[in-house]
């Protein structure tokens, strides 16, 4: 038996329906099939939305996904405040998406290679003699205190840089892209990292991996558009002129 609350559901659903044909209808009168074609597609969304939970919380069949949305929901505004700042040109979020992915693959690459290689326990045989040949020096080196020169000082290597960069090398992708995507790649790893080793099903690192690629660049996608419709268009004072005249007698002829 159905339930009042469904009935009302129902009654509801068949008024927003009717409604989307009478509008379908009025400003599609000559062409039959587009008509239905629209139709269908509107009544397909609307039950679409009725079977889908609020916010798509409802678990996946996968671990990796669930855990991959945990993920998503803690670097996504991240990456879109970072990605959004680049607007100079498009060569800035180019290289900035770029090397955010290169990172994501390096800094996942060795942690996939450490579940996959074998585990074994080192044997320590307790009876084996260990012996240390000292020789007649018994002076310990402890390293270099002043006394016989000065040591020279390593480089010192970002490791965060080095990770966005390597396999990069070479080519002529926008610097400031590349800064900005190292200083988002710094707020984000460790994020990734600790529900990336949550998962030890070979299967669920690989969809974790390739479904956050893919949907940080299908959210890239978003921001694009984004900034595209609020980005102000290029011009010249000229162009605005032949615009305002072109814009005058268009309006003389609606008149």
């Amino acid at each position: 038996m159905i339930s009042r609350e469904g009935l009302i559901a129902e009654q509801v659903l068949r008024e927003v329906i009717q409604k989307a044909i009478k509008k379908i209808m009025k400003e599609n009168k000559q062409n039959k099939q587009e008509e239905e074609s629209v139709l269908r597609e509107v009544v397909r969304k609307m039950l679409l939305q009725e079977k889908t939970p609020v916010g798509d919380e409802s678990p996946h069949e996968s671990t990796g996904i669930n855990w991959l949305r945990k993920t998503l929901k803690k670097i996504i505004p991240t990456i879109r405040d970072d990605y959004m700042s680049l607007t100079t040109d498009e060569d800035q979020r180019t290289s900035y998406m770029s090397h955010l992915i290169n990172g994501i693959d390096n800094i996942l690459a060795p942690i996939e290679t450490n579940f996959d290689a074998p585990q074994e326990a080192p044997s320590l045989d307790l009876e084996e003699e260990i012996e240390i040949d000292v020789g007649d020096d018994k002076f310990i080196d402890i390293g270099d205190m002043g006394v016989e020169g000065e040591e020279e000082e390593e480089e010192e290597v970002d490791a965060d840089a080095d990770m966005v960069t390597k396999g990069l090398e070479g080519t002529e992708d926008d610097e400031t892209g590349r800064n900005v995507a190292i200083s988002t790649f710094k707020q984000i790893q460790n994020t990734i990292v600790d529900d990336f080793e949550n998962l030890a099903n070979d299967e669920d690192r690989d969809i974790y991996h390739d479904y956050l690629k893919t949907n940080i660049l299908l959210w890239r996608d978003k921001f694009e558009n984004s900034l595209k419709s609020k980005l102000p268009e290029p011009s010249t004072p000229e162009y605005e002129q032949e615009a305002g005249e072109e814009e005058d007698v268009l309006e003389i002829i609606d008149l």
